[in-house]
């Protein structure tokens, strides 16, 4: 198991929360691809790499760059060749720090996979893997928005191997309530739970993942949701953790907790759970 942790987590600095990471004895820190004191992506490759070095002394790798997070949407045609542009520059990014590999949110892909807006998310995505596949990045695209059927159907309708999956359980419990309440889905708890039940997802999606989020999750009757520290939620991390181990993944585990009043306080408890989860199949 390789364990990962958000190192800016509850506001942290980043080269205070790689220190912490170390101390904990994990494998990496997942950071950012741009923005905030390391804005990777404004710097020069010689730049990142001097960043790099500096994990690398930590005894830390970077599991993973992380990219956008909602404010990109693929299938909407107002600024998409911008956003494709900057799909192509995160790839060269994360060739330098991360060994290609970023992940991201990239909207919400319709239900209607026959529609222009389905087509536009395909074009644009695969525009961006066969980049990837020239620079030597993957983009690993989020789950939640959609049911992991649809995902899989996308991945496999590009058909790039520099198209994959961040595997986020707690996603696919928070995403069917919060579109509901924003108007965009309707919500029943059954059909969600038959639809984005995160076992199930994950067995359908499990030989495309190459990076997971140490997520948990509650999703309610009553259309309401929590994020929840890892371990006492819906999302069943000891059968997840069962089905990547028989699978063999080999990537990580990065723990992302994005709420709490003691946030770093609740990823280093994740740390000691995942480590308490039985190994092997």
């Amino acid at each position: 198991m390789k364990i990962a942790i958000i190192p800016t987590t509850g506001g942290a600095d980043p080269y205070k929360g790689m220190e912490i990471a170390r101390d904990l004895g994990v494998e990496g820190v997942h950071i950012g691809a741009f923005g905030g004191p390391l804005d990777l992506e404004n710097k020069t490759s010689a730049e990142r790499k001097q960043v790099l070095s500096h994990i690398r002394g930590m005894g830390l790798e970077v599991s993973c760059l992380i990219a956008w997070g909602g404010n990109v949407d693929l299938g909407e045609e107002e600024g998409l060749p911008d956003n494709i542009a900057w799909g192509k520059r995160i790839n060269e990014t994360a060739v330098d720090m991360a060994g290609g590999l970023w992940m991201a949110h990239v909207g919400v892909m319709p239900e209607d996979t026959g529609s222009v807006h389905w087509r536009r998310f395909r074009d644009a995505l695969g525009e961006i893997a066969r980049h990837g596949e020239k620079v030597g990045a993957k983009l690993a695209m989020e789950t939640g928005p959609e049911p992991p059927s649809l995902v899989k159907q996308m991945i496999e309708e590009v058909g790039s191997a520099a198209l994959r999956v961040n595997f986020d359980p707690a996603n696919l419990l928070i995403w069917p309530p919060y579109l509901a309440q924003r108007g965009k889905a309707r919500f029943d708890f059954d059909e969600a739970w038959k639809r984005f039940n995160p076992v199930d997802g994950l067995k359908t999606l499990i030989p495309y993942v190459v990076h997971v989020h140490a997520k948990d999750s509650v999703m309610r009757r009553d259309c309401t949701f929590d994020e929840v520290p890892l371990g006492t939620g819906m999302t069943n991390w000891p059968e997840l953790h069962r089905i990547f181990a028989q699978n063999g993944y080999d990537g990580f585990y990065a723990i992302e907790r994005e709420c709490g009043e003691d946030a770093m306080g609740d990823v280093k408890r994740a740390v000691e759970y995942l480590r308490s989860l039985p190994s092997g199949s």
